[in-house]
């Protein structure tokens, strides 16, 4: 999508709540991505989610602080949307790589 001179691109503010409100809102924009959406959310959920509550395959806010430092130098950066589309293509494309290589 071309943005002309001055137009803004969209953004997703990082809190944990702006990331789902961000993924609900590009899920909306493209429902094709909806399950590459899913099996990201599932590669990034917290190890024994089941033991704690709201008993939900969500990623622990350290992690999710931990991610954002590392991929923009900083705990709670203005994402934005295409980065998160992007994300999700390319985790999706390595998890299909991934299983294909395992079946020689």
């Amino acid at each position: 999508m071309f943005l002309g001179e001055g137009a803004r691109e969209p953004t997703v503010g990082i809190g944990m709540g702006s990331v789902y409100v961000g993924l609900v809102r590009l899920a909306i924009r493209r429902p094709w991505l909806i399950p590459a959406m899913l099996g990201t959310a599932w590669a990034f959920r917290s190890n024994r989610w089941y033991w704690k509550p709201p008993f939900l395959p969500l990623p622990s806010r350290s992690f999710m602080r931990w991610r954002m430092e590392t991929a923009y130098g900083r705990e709670n950066p203005v994402l934005p949307a295409r980065d998160l589309e992007r994300y999700v293509r390319w985790g999706s494309d390595m998890r299909k790589r991934v299983k294909e290589s395992v079946r020689w």
